[in-house]
């Protein structure tokens, strides 16, 4: 399985995920940081990028952490969500169709193998599905426990 199966990657979709978090978290969001190629190290320079690292405050159970997103011209995407001793990943994935694994899903904290499906049912936009997946980071957040992450209901 590849993400984005064939497709380029987004970078206008990267960039809009990461507008959108900064216009939501306002002094939550810290200075987001773009990786051009797949081996270059993260850097504040923006353009044409293959990844974003978006810093958060508060975490789960730490004082914060962070996101790494992509998106794929096809729609594919990943939210992968890292903090001190916790990992999480949103994702769309249409190679997915040929398997048993759900094209929407989650992998659970530490068990980031096992594909659930999501509780974002439908294929959105960069700015709705990254609204949804803020609103059950932060629904952990004010619980300080993961296992309320895709349970949520009513997303944008």
């Amino acid at each position: 399985m590849v993400m984005g199966n064939g497709s380029p990657l987004d970078s206008d979709a990267i960039l809009t995920s990461v507008n959108t978090i900064a216009n939501q978290l306002d002094e939550g969001f810290r200075a987001p940081r773009f990786r051009h190629t797949q081996h270059d190290e993260f850097t504040e320079k923006r353009g044409r990028v293959r990844e974003a690292r978006v810093t958060v405050a508060p975490g789960i159970h730490q004082d914060g952490g962070y996101f790494d997103i992509q998106w794929w011209e096809n729609g594919d995407y990943t939210n992968h969500y890292r903090e001190k001793g916790l990992e999480f990943r949103f994702g769309r994935e249409a190679s997915n169709q040929a398997t048993d694994h759900p094209v929407l899903h989650f992998h659970p904290p530490d068990e980031l193998s096992r594909h659930e499906q999501s509780c974002i049912s439908e294929t959105h936009p960069p700015e709705l599905v990254t609204l949804a997946v803020l609103t059950m980071w932060w629904a952990a957040v004010t619980a300080t426990d993961e296992q309320v992450l895709n349970t949520q209901s009513g997303l944008p």
